[in-house]
């Protein structure tokens, strides 16, 4: 099981709760990007107000129909006054939003150095450090990293320039590119989970590469300007792990970063990927059109054993056409690619506000068989899906509702998930209660229900309970249950957090994914099934002005006791 790790200690549980493992190493920058950088609260357009993840588009919406009708903000806290914003989002969104008249831009050296080690194995020793040095419109960075899988000091690293003036970006080293929904580029992912919604309609196109995922990202130059269009350029020219056999058979590029035969290093930089590609933009009356093109060659060709579409031989290709529409109180958008040996995928939808206070939200997604972008997404089924959220905020409490509908052509199922939200500030105590069904073709099955409960008789202190529980239903019933006490401590100099929780699963059909926050600078995931015991402890110091340390033992009592450290050291200078 690995050590599962969070940027900011105070980041939503909805947010990153998915049980899809994704890279959100470009979120993790953009937050710590945003926190030195925060957006005015009242001069941002929905634009900049959706940089920020825990911002819906139904929220930017309402921060700027408020400003219209009631004038410039005088604080942050003035937010409390918008219906459908409540204490915790603003809270949570409060570091990265000012009110003054010139933004606070830190300048300088920032340094970061991680260990992480599994306490119950030899030579499992993780490393990893990040330079970041920023003056001017120049950003330089250096990432280093030692994994378990080998014995050199420094197994990985990559660095690079970012220069920014203005509208125009130029991009030399490792970077990755965001042009929003990201079917194609977006290192983020694509629209397969309705939690990545709120990542749909935003754009953050070039962004230094700051993970350790060896074979992610782009390893070249891009160069974002204005011309009659808007336009990037990007080239990228790199060296990925991969074990290629004599007749010429891959198991898959690793996108994790571990090498595939870890026993040695013999599938390390085994195949040379060059890319060259571009995008253009042209934005006229709140429409944005965009059209994007890339085209790949392999070295040595290979055929890919372990894909859905088996043979990617020597060149690839994919292109895609974009559309986007910013209207007062909603937006639209929508991406269609079309990928290697003519495969389809394409994700459209509408987000925004409606009478009453009511939000909605429509999308809809398909992928062919086989569709697969080396640097977006890939689906193995023709896959073809729909997603429904519409939800209230009232004075008194939130009421919403999620229906997911995705179907497996191929194996003719249907499926429609169902999802009840309620949910309720009072006092010192905030409730959150889900109920779930799923219906597939004619049988109507019970998926679990969850029931979260946050007590906080002090800004800075907390004790959060959960409850879940699931079914899954196939040959027969499995079932999973799920239980933890959380409590936690935060102050401006200091963070305290600690869990116990408790599951029981029948099987791993039935396994449950819990969020949990660890070290800076990682978003994962714990996977929980079989009967056991799991907790952590967590302490996070700014020991000076400038320097802060961070400490988590994690403990997992199933089979056998499996126990992890970790620490860091955040330098700013």
């Amino acid at each position: 099981m690995t050590l599962v790790i969070l940027l900011f200690t105070t980041l939503s549980q909805d947010l990153f709760e998915t049980e899809q493992e994704k890279d959100f190493e470009t979120i993790l920058f953009l937050l710590e990007d945003l926190k030195n950088n925060p957006v005015d609260l009242n001069t941002a357009d929905l634009k900049e107000l959706s940089r920020i993840p825990f911002l819906k588009i139904s929220d930017c919406l309402r921060i700027i129909s408020y400003r219209g009708k009631v004038g410039m903000y005088e604080s942050v806290d003035e937010l409390y006054m918008i219906k459908g914003i409540d204490k915790g989002l603003v809270d949570l969104i409060r570091p990265y939003l000012y009110v003054k008249t010139k933004p606070l831009k830190w300048k300088g050296l920032q340094s970061r150095l991680r260990l992480r080690k599994d306490l119950d194995k030899n030579g499992s020793q993780e490393y990893y450090t990040r330079t970041t040095f920023e003056v001017n419109d120049y950003r330089v960075f250096l990432v280093t990293e030692k994994d378990p899988y080998e014995s050199s000091v420094i197994d990985y690293y990559s660095g690079g320039i970012l220069i920014t003036e203005g509208k125009r970006k130029f991009a030399l080293g490792n970077y990755n590119l965001d042009f929003g929904s990201g079917v194609m580029l977006s290192s983020t992912g694509s629209f397969f989970q309705s939690n990545e919604f709120r990542l749909l309609t935003r754009e953050q196109g070039v962004i230094p590469y700051t993970s350790t995922a060896e074979n992610g990202g782009f390893f070249g130059s891009a160069l974002i300007d204005s011309l009659l269009l808007n336009y990037c350029l990007f080239y990228s020219n790199q060296k990925l792990d991969g074990r290629i056999d004599t007749s010429g058979y891959a198991r898959s590029l690793d996108p994790s970063g571990n090498h595939i035969d870890s026993a040695s290093i013999a599938c390390k930089d085994c195949i040379r990927e060059e890319i060259f590609g571009y995008n253009l933009s042209y934005t006229k009356n709140n429409l944005q059109v965009s059209q994007s093109s890339y085209w790949s060659t392999y070295e040595p060709g290979f055929i890919c054993s372990d894909s859905t579409i088996g043979f990617y031989g020597k060149n690839y290709s994919s292109s895609s056409l974009g559309l986007k529409y910013y209207a007062d109180q909603f937006v639209t958008f929508a991406e269609f690619v079309r990928s290697f040996q003519n495969r389809f995928g394409g994700v459209f939808g509408w987000t925004g506000l409606l009478p009453y206070n009511f939000e909605f939200n429509l999308a809809g997604k398909y992928f062919n068989p086989g569709f697969y972008a080396p640097k977006g997404a890939e689906a193995e089924d023709d896959y073809i899906g729909c997603f429904i959220d519409l939800g209230n905020h009232s004075r008194l409490f939130y009421a919403g509702t999620t229906i997911n509908i995705y179907s497996n052509n191929q194996a003719d199922t249907n499926n429609y998930d169902l999802r009840l939200n309620l949910g309720k500030a009072f006092g010192i105590t905030e409730a959150k209660i889900t109920f779930r069904w799923l219906y597939r073709d004619e049988f109507k099955e019970l998926s679990g229900s969850r029931v979260f409960l946050r007590i906080k008789p002090k800004k800075f202190i907390y004790l959060d309970l959960r409850l879940e529980e699931k079914y899954v239903y196939g040959d027969s019933l499995r079932k999973g249950i799920f239980g933890s006490v959380e409590c936690g401590f935060e102050r401006k100099f200091t963070i305290i957090k600690t869990r116990l929780g408790i599951f029981n699963t029948d099987s791993y059909s039935a396994r449950i994914y819990v969020y949990e926050p660890d070290l800076p600078g990682i978003i994962s995931n714990r996977m929980l099934y079989g009967d056991g015991k799991y907790g952590f402890a967590y302490l996070s110091l700014k020991i000076l002005r400038n320097i802060s340390i961070s400490v988590k033992y994690c403990i997992m009592n199933k089979d056998i006791i499996i126990q992890h450290i970790g620490s860091q050291v955040d330098i700013k200078l």
